[in-house]
């Protein structure tokens, strides 16, 4: 029985390495084909089309944006109407944002932009500072050069810093929570450029201590950079809420 074995094997190893050398090939190709500029813009085409995806890339958007104001519903029939979708991918994509923490599920039914709340604010700055301030220390450990993951790069806010910063860790579960506590936070971003006339002076600051590539100072800065804005996080509400009273642009008196 082992002698048929080792004959049918044996007969059988040309074939089976044509077979690997060509399943390599393959693989070889649909890495190259996923990875393409015309690969990835087929995809983003195909997630466009998709009504569940563009109710959710939209509604975050807007929510981002701070377009919702704080404690008031969100209607999934005005949404869908607004999107030209029916209303099933919108409540699906509005219950998805809830586990995002940028939408909130009403006590009566139905689904409402996020509370603001000094004490929540503060936390989620402490958390986000908590995520640079591990991955510096990963960072560290690793010997791994921050400089050199800007080089070449231009025109990066200081998001996009602390988004380099994070992903140079390696850890993507780090990576995640980090991304997940950047959305809870971007809808003040607008009240921070107005409660913050120094900003722009203060991003360049931190920005040179990234290219210096020593990360005990850019430590302290960003320490600093986070600090500054847990102890603003009353105004930053107050701001905040203050946007969604003002008129709109173009509107009239």
């Amino acid at each position: 029985m082992w002698r048929v074995i080792r004959r049918f094997l044996g007969g059988a190893a040309p074939f089976c390495g044509e077979f690997l050398v060509r399943t390599s090939q393959l693989v070889g190709e649909a890495v190259w084909a996923a990875n393409s500029p015309a690969f990835r813009q087929e995809a983003d085409v195909t997630r466009r089309r998709d009504p569940f995806m563009l109710a959710l890339d939209h509604i975050r958007e807007r929510a981002g944006a701070g377009r919702y104001a704080p404690g008031q519903p969100v209607v999934i029939v005005d949404e869908a109407r607004r999107l030209g979708l029916s209303t099933t991918p919108v409540r699906e994509a509005l219950a998805w944002l809830c586990g995002e923490g940028l939408i909130e599920r009403a006590p009566q039914g139905g689904f409402l932009a996020p509370r603001l709340d000094a004490a929540v604010v503060r936390d989620r700055f402490a958390f986000r500072l908590h995520c640079v301030a591990t991955s510096l220390d990963i960072i560290a450990e690793e010997g791994a050069d921050l400089a050199a993951s800007l080089t070449g790069a231009s025109g990066l806010t200081m998001a996009d810093r602390l988004d380099i910063l994070v992903r140079s860790a390696g850890n993507q579960v780090l990576f995640n929570a980090f991304e997940r506590i950047g959305r809870q936070l971007l809808s003040l971003a607008s009240a921070e450029r107005k409660l913050f006339p120094d900003l722009a002076e203060e991003a360049f600051a931190v920005a040179r201590l990234f290219e210096g590539g020593s990360l005990p100072p850019l430590r302290m800065a960003l320490v600093g950079y986070h600090q500054r804005r847990m102890d603003a996080a009353p105004l930053l509400i107050l701001e905040r809420e203050a946007e969604n009273l003002r008129p709109a642009k173009g509107a009239g008196t």
